[in-house]
């Protein structure tokens, strides 16, 4: 049974999702008339109640990707289409141990924090101290914040992290924190890098080659389209989220030394 001090998912329809926090005296106002917080309480998730004007609201139990759409943003963001690959090509599981380099406003810190669960933990550098603490606010709000260490730190510098079983970097120029990535990650262990232009992923990609210590080296690029479902009306959404990014994806390798 729901009571106060939960988060759940208030669900009118698509347009109409609101995350929201349950405390006493507590109204959620929308177009469609408001909901006391009170009403809520002594539910389940999957219940329905009714707005103020008679219309009815699911309580749903909020997935990773309603935490994100409330986070605050301070810079672009990279979508789920290109961390769930990202995430996927990189093999972490709970008890997995990884760096983040550029986290910016946090969704793919909090998409590795609750993939590493609760005995792993991910090292987030940034630069700005200001994104830090927005980071931190993000991962407190989706009660991830205990999985992850957030540090203002230049991985174009050595960092005191080590042996971790992936690197992701979101950086506009990864090429230059190439030798980081090699000496955190644990042998045969990858590098997920993001990138928005074919610039950057040029220049990234020679410079792995470059180094000696990363093979299997692969440009990706995640293409997602939704569907309209009409009886004898079924076709593509107008609008869809094209380009967004590149996903560089390298293994690390002892170097071998030629003679």
């Amino acid at each position: 049974m729901l009571k106060y001090g939960d988060i759940v998912l208030v669900y009118i329809d698509d347009k109409r999702k609101y995350l929201i926090k349950l405390k006493e005296g507590g109204i959620l106002g929308t177009d469609k008339g408001f909901i006391k917080h009170s009403e809520i309480i002594d539910h389940s998730y999957g219940d329905v109640v009714y707005t103020s004007r008679g219309y009815m609201a699911y309580i749903l139990k909020p997935l990773l990707i309603d935490y994100l759409v409330g986070f605050r943003r301070v810079t672009q963001v990279i979508y789920p289409k290109d961390s769930a690959f990202m995430i996927y090509l990189s093999g972490i599981k709970p008890g997995s141990k990884v760096l983040e380099a550029g986290v910016g406003t946090g969704f793919l810190t909090a998409s590795l924090a609750y993939f590493v669960g609760e005995n792993g933990k991910v090292y987030g550098f940034d630069v700005l101290e200001e994104r830090i603490k927005n980071v931190y606010r993000n991962l407190e709000s989706a009660g991830l914040a205990d999985r992850v260490v957030l540090r203002v730190g230049d991985v174009r510098e050595p960092v005191d992290v080590s042996s971790v079983d992936a690197v992701f970097y979101d950086l506009p120029d990864p090429w230059n924190a190439v030798d980081t990535a090699y000496a955190v990650l644990k042998n045969t262990s990858p590098l997920l890098i993001y990138v928005p232009t074919v610039n950057q992923v040029e220049k990234t990609v020679l410079s792995l080659r470059k180094h000696g210590g990363f093979i299997d080296i692969h440009t990706y690029e995640i293409l997602l389209r939704e569907y309209v479902v009409e009886e004898g009306a079924t076709r593509p959404k107008t609008l869809m989220i094209g380009h967004t990014g590149y996903i560089i994806f390298a293994r690390k390798v002892k170097k071998i030394m030629l003679s």
